[in-house]
């Protein structure tokens, strides 16, 4: 009875489990996804062109096609959503594409695309006449084109002129067509220039900007066309280019122009070593070339006495060459006035047929100069016995071991002749420098190692440049004592051994014309020796009379020197002295009371006060 009870139990469930079953089954709708042809959107939608990397990927795209079998795809862009005018950047048949970062730059460029500048790329895929979605990327390209000259014009001819070195003698303007105010790195521009034919061997640099344009001033130029090897006065070829640098996060972008090549004649800067007067004006000279007053040069300054008087005209001219006599180049008044030079009243532009000097002043001996770093021409009274810039140089540094670092025992090199400084030193390997007022101290002007060796000095081979914070001078030879000298004519600065330079190590002012002294043995004043026969040095004087003596430990007993004493030498002896005239003939001081720079010098014999 059990058995049959489970038996129909089991018919009842089977039945009603296959009454369940057909309801699903006349419920259940079973649907199938629509085909498609689906370009992925990117993870990325910024791509940032690396110039750098340029075989790297620029972007990869992939796509769903459920529609087209076997299909060939065409990969399309365009600048606007529309695809109006759509650029194709290849086809596959696969279902993805790449592209390296120089060819798609390539292909923004050939679009006229500005280069970093954020720019809208929309993308598709397309075949036969089946179109996928679009994408959209913002890219940004690297600059490909280069910089474009605008002016001067190819093969202009340039003269250039030292009347006024500041002024511009050719603004340079260029194009650069992919950059543009809404670019997003920083570009700037040098303009750089090279001796023709020479592939920018070497490179002179005329300026750097951010602008797209460059003045040339007259002086600028001449200098960098000098300095590669262009010859003062006569024309040559010099190529210029455009080096573009763009600074972007993968580094610096480097694009160069194409060149421009300009004739350009530059100017002289060399100053002739000497300067000749002839002329009227110049009483020693006159109309001729037998005698032309010679001025030399020192340092940046022609000078010299020269007698001058306005007879005659009072006319005359400066020359550069006493070989070539009238056929030398010449300086006259405009030349002067034209570079903004201060001519001394006593002088006029003649206004005769050469525009020469006129001299109106008073007809005597004077001291001519032409300072060309000041722009003066000036005169003053004759100088009588060694002419120098400066009466003496000082120097001071641990290489002058007199001296050290300090003020309180400078070491004097006195002018000895026409722009030479003579004297000994005693030196160790340590470095010094040149000063030339010793009561400004650290103040007063000083030359260096690089002042003389960039005026084209010739420097003893045991003098070298410090390199230290001055550029001082070390002395690199064997320690000990030296004569020292240094030659602004002839441009030398040489060591010998040391001279014997006079009889007596110093000579003894005693006397009421010298107050720091009087007439009495408690301080007498020293004239030192400070060169081959010379004695110099700074005294104080007062409208009185005074006495040189040789030995201070014999006081009144010391061999002596009064005025009758040089007269009958044959010194010639500075005009602010005189014979005294009292008991002893002593030498008396006619002048302004001050200090001044006394020097005797032995072998010139002459007596001088500067």
């Amino acid at each position: 009875m059990n058995n049959f009870i489970k038996k129909l139990s089991y018919l009842i469930l089977s039945f009603t489990l296959l009454l369940g079953s057909c309801d699903v089954e006349d419920s259940l709708v079973v649907t199938s996804p629509e085909p498609e042809f689906v370009l992925n959107t990117p993870g990325i939608s910024t791509i940032f062109l690396n110039f750098a990397l340029p075989d790297n990927p620029a972007f990869t795209i992939n796509w769903k096609d459920d529609v087209n079998t076997g299909a060939t795809y065409t990969i399309q862009m365009s600048l606007e959503p529309e695809f109006a005018n759509p650029t194709t950047l290849g086809t596959t048949t696969t279902s993805n594409f790449s592209m390296t970062v120089n060819d798609f730059n390539n292909v923004l460029n050939s679009l006229n695309v500005t280069s970093f500048t954020n720019t809208a790329v929309y993308m598709r895929i397309s075949t036969g006449s089946s179109i996928s979605n679009t994408i959209l990327f913002q890219v940004s390209k690297f600059a490909v084109q280069l910089p474009v000259f605008t002016s001067p014009n190819a093969n202009d001819s340039f003269v250039l002129s030292d009347v006024n070195p500041d002024a511009v003698i050719a603004t340079v303007t260029w194009d650069d067509p992919e950059i543009t105010s809404v670019s997003t790195v920083a570009v700037t521009y040098q303009l750089q220039m090279a001796e023709a034919g020479t592939d920018f061997a070497t490179v002179a640099n005329l300026g750097e900007t951010a602008n797209k344009t460059i003045d040339l001033t007259h002086g600028a130029l001449n200098t960098a066309v000098l300095d590669n090897n262009g010859v003062a006065g006569t024309a040559a070829n010099f190529e210029f280019r455009i080096r573009a640098t763009a600074k972007t996060a993968a580094g610096d972008l480097f694009r160069t122009s194409e060149t421009l090549t300009l004739s350009i004649t530059p100017y002289d800067v060399a100053l002739p070593p000497a300067l000749y007067v002839v002329g009227a004006g110049a009483v020693d000279a006159g109309w001729g070339w037998s005698s032309p007053v010679e001025l030399l040069l020192q340092g940046k300054k022609w000078s010299g006495n020269i007698n001058l008087s306005p007879d005659n005209g009072g006319n005359f001219r400066f020359f550069t060459d006493k070989a070539l006599e009238w056929g030398s180049p010449s300086y006259n008044f405009p030349y002067f006035t034209d570079r903004g030079y201060t001519i001394d009243s006593n002088f006029e532009n003649a206004n005769d047929g050469d525009s020469n000097f006129r001299f109106i002043g008073t007809a005597g001996s004077y001291f001519l100069t032409i300072d060309t770093q000041t722009k003066t021409i000036t005169l003053g009274p004759p100088v009588v016995g060694p002419n120098c810039n400066f009466d003496q140089l000082w120097v001071v540094g641990a290489g002058a071991v007199d001296a050290g670092w300090g003020w309180a025992s400078p070491v004097q090199i006195s002018c000895t002749g026409t722009g030479k400084y003579e004297g000994n030193i005693k030196l160790t390997n340590d470095a010094f420098r040149f000063f030339s007022d010793r009561t400004l101290e650290w103040g007063s002007p000083s030359f260096n190692y690089p002042y003389y060796a960039n005026a084209g000095y010739t420097i003893d081979a045991d003098l070298v440049n410090a390199n230290d914070g001055d550029s001082n001078f070390r002395f690199a030879g064997t320690p000990g004592t030296y004569f020292l000298t240094i030659d602004d004519v002839n441009k030398t600065i040489t060591l010998g051994p040391e001279q014997s330079q006079c009889e007596f190590d110093q000579l003894w002012l005693v006397g009421a014309g010298v107050p720091d002294a009087g007439w009495g043995w408690a301080s007498p004043v020293a004239l030192p020796c400070t060169g081959a026969g010379i004695y110099s040095g700074s005294v104080t004087f007062a409208n009185d009379a005074f006495r040189f003596f040789t030995d201070r430990t014999l006081e009144w007993g010391s061999p002596s020197y009064n005025f009758p004493y040089f007269s009958n030498e044959g010194y010639t002896i500075d005009a602010n002295f005189e014979n005294a005239n009292d008991g002893d003939s002593n030498v008396r001081f006619i002048g302004t009371p001050g200090t001044y720079t006394l020097t005797v010098n032995t072998v010139t014999k002459t007596i001088t006060l500067n």
